[in-house]
């Protein structure tokens, strides 16, 4: 080894040097240094998708944490959907005022009284409420949309009375006021983004179909829970207004479009 000499490599040599190590250089460090090219760039993608994972889960968990279901909600029966057309005028709004009268005193929003078993209640997160008076086993609830209806009979009554110069039935006041109140807290809460056509002839959306909740499956919950409940306008105990069963119907139709004439 001490015999030997050496001479400095100009650049052709170096070139030429590097090219025959690549050739000459075993096949399994050939192979190994691919094999870890191939491995970093499978651990680079995973950390990739990891990270990509990672931000998902968390947008969902922080969506789950804004939107997450209150433990006090109770929950509803689920009522099917259905659609149904919008008319700008039915029975209900018509200008025979001797059917819309009929129409609108047939409709009880005493239906929605229903008696449950408490244990089942308790089951949905339904809160507690009074016991049916002769079966303290059941609980007493008014249904949403029966309170809704109540609202409605005590505004039109109120304001047909305040047209004709009568005497009240329900005192202008904080009852009226609630129902004011309340139905646009119940407005709010159901959003409707329907879109209404509109050609500014006040008949907007006249026609239009809507996503709804099946009023008839809503009546027929009510009835095979009934509570046998009825509505007064005397100041009775509170007892007394169980026991009247209705025959199954809460007074109800599906309104048709009917042409308003004016005058």
């Amino acid at each position: 080894m001490g015999n030997e000499e050496y001479s400095p490599l100009n650049e052709d040599d170096v070139e030429r040097s590097s090219s025959e190590l690549e050739q000459n250089r075993p096949y399994h460090e050939s192979n190994n240094s691919k094999s870890s090219k191939l491995l970093l760039a499978t651990i680079l993608i995973l950390v990739l998708i990891n990270g990509i994972q990672t931000g998902l889960l968390y947008r969902a968990s922080s969506s789950l944490t804004i939107f997450h279901t209150p433990l006090e909600y109770a929950i509803p029966h689920e009522i099917p959907t259905e659609y149904r057309h919008f008319w700008w005028n039915t029975e209900y709004s018509g200008s025979n005022y001797t059917i819309q009268d009929s129409l609108w005193n047939s409709i009880l929003p005493s239906h929605g009284f229903v008696a449950m078993d408490r244990e089942w209640a308790k089951s949905q997160n339904w809160p507690e409420s009074m016991y049916l008076p002769d079966d303290k086993s059941k609980g007493v609830y008014l249904l949403e949309a029966y309170h809704q209806l109540h609202c409605l009979k005590i505004l039109r009554t109120t304001m047909k009375e305040s047209l004709m110069g009568e005497k009240f039935t329900w005192k202008p006041g904080e009852h009226v006021e609630h129902c004011f109140g309340y139905l646009l807290q119940t407005t709010m809460c159901n959003a409707d983004a329907t879109p209404l056509y509109t050609f500014g002839d006040n008949t907007a959306g006249h026609g239009q179909l809507h996503k709804c909740k099946s009023w008839d499956a809503l009546r027929e919950f009510a009835t095979e829970n009934k509570a046998c409940y009825r509505d007064t306008i005397e100041d009775v105990l509170l007892k007394e207004h169980f026991g009247y069963c209705d025959d199954g119907h809460d007074g109800l139709i599906h309104g048709s479009p009917v042409d308003r004439k004016v005058g």
